[in-house]
């Protein structure tokens, strides 16, 4: 494996697992404008619409990352398999 697919395969991950962090990020705020008072005092009416937007949007968003992870993957591996196969047609030659 060369150097360049390690390090599209190594971003790839990392973009995913930020992305998993994010949708963490916007399902916690989320929780807390659906289920806490906690900002009861800045906003007193609309906070279940602001709850409910933040979790389909994370949701959304991860969604969206994921299927471009797995598509990513796809196109890394099919990169990979034909350099193998270049390789070892070479060798046999």
């Amino acid at each position: 494996m060369s150097f360049k697919i390690k390090l599209k395969y190594s971003w790839n991950r990392l973009r995913f697992y930020l992305s998993f962090l994010l949708f963490g990020f916007y399902l916690t705020i989320g929780i807390l404008f659906l289920f806490t008072d906690t900002w009861m005092d800045l906003l007193p009416k609309g906070r279940s619409m602001i709850g409910i937007f933040l979790i389909l949007f994370g949701t959304l968003r991860f969604y969206i990352a994921y299927r471009r992870y797995i598509n990513k993957l796809v196109r890394i591996n099919s990169k990979l398999e034909t350099k193998q196969a270049i390789q070892t047609e070479e060798t046999n030659s």
